[in-house]
């Protein structure tokens, strides 16, 4: 196969996702999977990717949503706690009392 051919081929997964997702207007729950599935056929008939090798990117990647997730989660269940004990409050008046201009508060933050 030529260089544009196998150009064309790598780009098949992102624009299935966009085909799905964009173009489609499909919800993610049914065009992620179908996504997944072209994805996985390109890189075992294509590319001839090992099928343990397939299974194992696939595992981490399980791994790496779920890392993610829990992170987000975390973030989350952190900022409705700090909401609820009235810290938010505090937080917001500490960096009132520093200083009222909204720049000089962010660049304290960064």
């Amino acid at each position: 196969m030529n260089l544009g051919t196998l150009a064309l081929l790598a780009l098949v997964p992102i624009l299935a996702v966009f085909l799905f997702l964009v173009l489609l207007k499909w919800p993610a729950k049914r065009a992620m999977p179908l996504s997944f599935l072209i994805t996985v056929l390109v890189s075992l008939f294509v590319w001839e990717v090992p099928g343990n090798q397939i299974a194992a990117a696939s595992i981490k990647g399980i791994t790496t949503a779920l890392e993610v997730l829990l992170i987000v989660f975390d973030a989350i269940l952190l900022l409705n706690a700090l909401k609820e004990s009235g810290a938010i409050r505090t937080i917001r008046q500490d960096f009132i009392d520093i200083s009222p201009d909204r720049r000089v508060q962010a660049i304290i933050i960064c």
